[in-house]
């Protein structure tokens, strides 16, 4: 047992060397730096229009649930239907401007 506690980080080392050289192009970024940052930002953009779209969603359904119990009434249904709309949109815009914003900003550098 006492072998094995002190054989136990030699091999985890010895597995992690090995990764690293079977493996270099996972474990050293010294290759195509430029194409991994485009990749990386491109998924920082993803995430946040993913972010934009849950929080639209949350949204939407929290305006519905708010005016949902005086539907009858048409002005209240024109405002829920209005706040929706607008909720709509501003995820459109806020999807919109998380891609076009780093694309104007490589037109002009």
């Amino acid at each position: 047992m006492k072998t094995l506690k002190k054989l136990q980080p030699i091999l985890v080392f010895t597995a992690l060397m090995v990764g690293l050289y079977l493996i270099p192009e996972h474990a050293f970024a010294a290759g195509e730096v430029e194409a991994k940052v485009k990749e990386g930002l491109k998924q920082i953009q993803a995430f946040l229009t993913g972010i934009v779209v849950i929080v639209g969603i949350c949204v939407g359904v929290w305006i519905i649930i708010k005016k949902l119990p005086g539907v009858d009434d048409p002005h209240t249904k024109n405002e829920m239907f209005r706040g929706v709309g607008m909720a709509l949109a501003g995820v459109g815009l806020a999807s919109a401007l998380v891609w076009i914003v780093p694309w104007v900003y490589g037109l002009f550098a």
